[in-house]
């Protein structure tokens, strides 16, 4: 694993993957910290038995994904899935990957951002319906602190107190008998599920639920409609939180965009038109904290027409998205505007702004003062436009020419 490591950290500081010279012009915005280097094959790769034969393998089709696990002078061994579905690997020349393929962050995505949440309970009143009105809030806010596991998993802590949420004991719940909470050491672990507007909290060990009893206590039951809302009030672009999510990601760079009835998977897709929806995305991940399903929005802009075919997103889609998934993952349209004033102003209230540049979209997600310098987050970086997958900061200067020429900025704030 060190090895990976420390490959993963020279090819960032001799710019061995750029594609080509010009690009990751701007100072990153943060280090993935992985073991690996994720792409996409975003044209047919060969790929060899080893890194001293001729041998061809295979030849991986266009938007392939590609793991980098190790070097071996001018070859990278990858991993990659067969068309089986079968996990394989193999090796590529360095030149092969730096001319076709696309690198991104490829962690985990998570169901939210790790930081604190207000948490309120609801009761669902109709177990087939999922709309607000369908439910009730018995609590007060509680203040969590969730640090993500893995796999959809997180602890929980009270803020600002070094108590942990324990896992279920499977006894009757009755937080005078059991004492729910523990040093960190006791920390239980709980998957966390979107269910509609809200979430379930399940202990992985006895897969019972979080819930909140008749005199508001916690408990742990059998009960599927026992849902949680988390909100935060502090931008959820904290250090160990920032993530651009990037249209051309092997996990659904292919998915067709559009309301054709053909759909051709090849041109209209998220890797080559899907901006607009991956702006929103880093928007509203950046803000609220939820990562929001980049499908059921790409599905809303083509029903309601927002998607341009053979192009992208109308610009009017982002105060629709906000309208219409608002409630959902916590946030709200705060108007558009053309001055970098306002921008700076909103910035520090706590916005997050998709930006118009020449033919593309992007988010501006912070900024900072001391250095005068705004946070970009580039959903399909270009030599041309100097980006990278990794956040860039870029000055006013770097938005008002070239490739970056900002036109409009669209602002949200959270709920």
């Amino acid at each position: 694993m060190k090895k990976h490591s420390i490959l993963f950290l020279l090819l960032i500081i001799c710019g061995c993957f750029l594609i080509p010279s010009k690009s990751f012009a701007f100072q990153h915005g943060y280090e993935s910290h992985s073991d690996f280097i994720y792409a996409l094959a975003r044209n047919e790769l060969p790929v060899y038995i080893s890194d001293y034969s001729e041998d061809l393998k295979t030849m991986l089709p266009k938007y392939s994904g590609v793991k980098v696990v190790g070097s071996s002078g001018s070859w990278y061994e990858i991993q990659y899935t067969s068309k089986k579905g079968t996990s394989n690997y193999g090796w590529i020349t360095k030149e092969e990957f730096q001319s076709n393929c696309l690198i991104y962050d490829g962690r985990e995505k998570r169901p939210f951002a790790n930081g604190t949440y207000h948490l309120s309970f609801y009761q669902n009143k109709n177990s087939s319906a999922f709309s607000t009105d369908s439910y009730h809030a018995y609590t007060d806010t509680l203040t969590y602190t969730f640090k993500y596991v893995g796999n959809n998993c997180y602890t929980i802590k009270k803020a600002n107190e070094d108590k942990y949420l324990k896992s279920d004991t499977l006894q009757e719940s009755n937080p005078y008998i059991n004492e729910l909470w523990g040093t960190e050491k006791e920390a239980g672990t709980f998957r966390i599920t979107r269910k509609g507007n809200y979430y379930i909290i399940c202990d992985v060990n006895t897969k019972r639920i979080l819930s909140e009893n008749d005199s508001n206590l916690l408990e742990f039951t059998n009960n599927q409609n026992a849902l949680w809302r988390l909100t935060r009030n502090k931008k959820a672009i904290e250090k160990g939180n920032l993530q651009v999510f990037v249209q051309f990601d092997p996990l659904w760079g292919k998915h067709h965009y559009g309301n054709e009835t053909t759909q051709d998977t090849e041109t209209n897709n998220f890797c080559t038109s899907g901006c607009g929806i991956f702006a929103t995305v880093n928007a509203i991940y950046s803000l609220s904290g939820h990562f929001p399903d980049p499908y059921e929005l790409a599905k809303y802009a083509s029903d309601k027409r927002y998607r341009i075919e053979d192009c992208g997103t109308d610009s009017g889609f982002f105060k629709a998205a906000a309208e219409k998934f608002g409630y959902k993952y916590g946030f709200s349209y705060d108007g558009c505007g053309e001055s970098f004033k306002e921008l700076k102003q909103k910035l520090k209230a706590g916005d997050t702004a998709i930006v118009y540049l020449p033919g593309h979209y992007g988010t501006i997600v912070d900024y900072n003062a001391k250095k005068d310098k705004y946070l970009l987050m580039d959903p399909h970086y270009l030599p041309k436009r100097g980006t990278s997958s990794f956040g860039d900061w870029v000055s006013q200067k770097d938005l008002e020419e070239g490739a970056l020429t900002t036109q409009m900025f669209f602002y949200y704030k959270a709920n």
